[in-house]
Formats: structure tokens, sequence, C-alpha cells
């Protein structure tokens, strides 16, 4: 695949891209945003190395990458003392930042977590996704959810030890912790940590809460709301089809504006789910969907 930029047209094409401050030097963050920071989840360009990715996001009219470090990521657990920094540096080297980090962990008990958040701490990144959990379709629910609360309340208490914020994921489908979002809500009132809560999912909020449930899970959940994750779907009979941001049933000016009254500041995470024709076509589609983002940020009252 051709997996080259047209700067020219990106670009061009990044209208209303927001420019960060600049840097003391390439190893410093970014100086703190007033608004969300507009970010890739870097799974989807992990055909990018470090400065590839640096120069393509900024070219995108991004502010910061949302990036892997997990097994089959951008920075595998084993590496990061090493990888970490030297994917953070070419970012910041272009003017962009790395507000979060993806990881697999979901236990405070997992050997990674300490070398992977110590390593994000010492670099300013302020924020790491939590790893899915499931439900056994066996197990008595509330059974399980006491199970994965305890599990999880180590990994906040590292997240407070280290100056870090956590992010449980929401997804959809069957057994997915967390996708009804009541449950997640139930585990981070239990945990009453100020450094635990939710990596908000808009379009599998709405793919759970379909008719008018996603309004109600998004004011419970608008508190405790740590980062963001965008995504836009159609519905194929009962099941969701995933199409480019704008053009499916997600309503993002609303729940951005729900957030907005919380007091969200965090980054969001654009999120491609679907297939495209290649690599540029992937690379055009963020970059309209960075513009189309900017737009309903600006809809629900972000500066």
């Amino acid at each position: 695949m051709n997996t080259s930029v047209n700067r020219r047209a990106f670009l061009a094409g990044a209208v209303g891209a927001a420019t960060l401050a600049a840097m003391s030097r390439p190893g410093m963050a970014v100086p703190a945003k007033q608004g969300p920071w507009i970010s890739v989840f870097s799974k989807h360009l992990q055909f990018l190395d470090y400065k590839q990715l640096a120069k393509t996001c900024r070219e995108l009219g991004l502010d910061g990458v949302d990036l892997t470090v997990r097994d089959k990521g951008h920075v595998l657990p084993k590496n990061v003392a090493r990888d970490l920094p030297a994917a953070v540096e070419a970012l910041r080297a272009e003017g962009l930042d790395v507000p979060m980090i993806t990881t697999a962990l979901n236990s405070g008990d997992d050997p990674d977590a300490r070398p992977i958040l110590e390593a994000a701490s010492k670099l300013g990144i302020p924020y790491f996704r939590i790893g899915g959990l499931t439900y056994d379709a066996n197990g008595e629910i509330l059974a399980q959810l006491a199970r994965y609360t305890e599990q999880l309340r180590g990994l906040a208490k590292l997240a407070e030890e280290l100056n870090l914020s956590a992010g449980y994921h929401n997804h959809s489908g069957t057994g997915q912790v967390g996708g009804p979002v009541w449950d997640l809500h139930r585990m981070i009132e239990a945990i009453q940590s100020p450094r635990f809560g939710s990596n908000y999912d808009i379009g599998h909020a709405k793919v759970e809460g379909a008719f008018g449930d996603w309004q109600i899970t998004a004011r419970l959940m608008a508190p405790h709301v740590k980062m963001m994750a965008v995504k836009d779907f159609v519905w194929e009979k009962d099941k969701p089809k995933w199409v480019p941001l704008g053009s499916g049933v997600v309503q993002f000016p609303e729940v951005f504006r729900i957030m907005r009254a919380s007091g969200f500041a965090g980054p969001v995470s654009i999120h491609v789910e679907y297939k495209t024709a290649n690599d540029d076509a992937l690379l055009e589609d963020l970059r309209k969907a960075a513009v189309t983002l900017r737009g309903y940020l600006k809809d629900a009252g972000y500066a």
C-alpha cells in the first residue's frame, strides 16, 4: 500500500485545526490546553513509525495521539522504558502531545502495570486507558462485578501514587463489562478514587443506549469522564455498522454539551472501526474527522 502523505493537501485541508503552544525542548510536555485534545487512536496508524506518525498527525490537524502501549501496539510493554520516551519525543518535536496511552492493563497486580505507568508519569502523560473485561456467561453478574471492582481498585491506587488518571473504556456487545454503563458507574462509585473514571466511548454508548438511554447514562457518567472516544455508526437490522464520523446516527454535539456542563476538558480520541480502501483513504478520513470533531465541540460551546 502507498502510505505516503500529501503534505500540501493535508495542510490545506486542515481548516480550523488548533495549534499548540511552543515547547521549551522536544522532550517536554506541551502546556495544558483549555479544551479537549483532538487525538487519534494510534492503533489505526500502526503502519507508521514514530517520526512518520508524528509528521502525519500534525498534517492531519490533530493536537495529539492516543498511543497504544500494549502487545502489537506502537510501544510494546517489554520495551516501554526505551520506546515510550522515543515515541513521545518524536510527537512533541512536531508540536503534538501524548495526552493518553491505551494499555491492556486491568489489574494493579499485572507485572507490566508499574513499569508502563511509571514511564508515562515521568513523561508527563496524564491519562491512560484500562484494558477491557468480560462477564462469564454463566456467572452471577453482581458477584463478577464485585470481583472486577477489587481488581481495578489496585490499578486506581497505582494511578493515585503516580499522579495519573485511569479511564475504563465502555464497549458494546455481548458480555462487555461497562457496556451497559451503569455497571461502570457502580465500579467508579465503589472505588471512590479521583484518579479512576471513564474513557467514555460515545459510539458504543449510543449502540447500547439506542433510543434514549444513552442520554441518561451520559448524564450519569459525565462527572466521572476522564477521556472520550468518538466513532459513528448506522444500524443494519439489529447490529451497528461503523461509518465515517458525521455520517451516522450519533448525536455528538448533545453528548459534548452534557460533558462540557460537567467540566470535561480531557483528550478525545478518534477511532476508525470500518475498512478503508487503503492507507491514504484512511488518512483522508482522519483529516475530515478532525475538522468535523472540532465543529461538534464548537457547537457544544467549547472555544
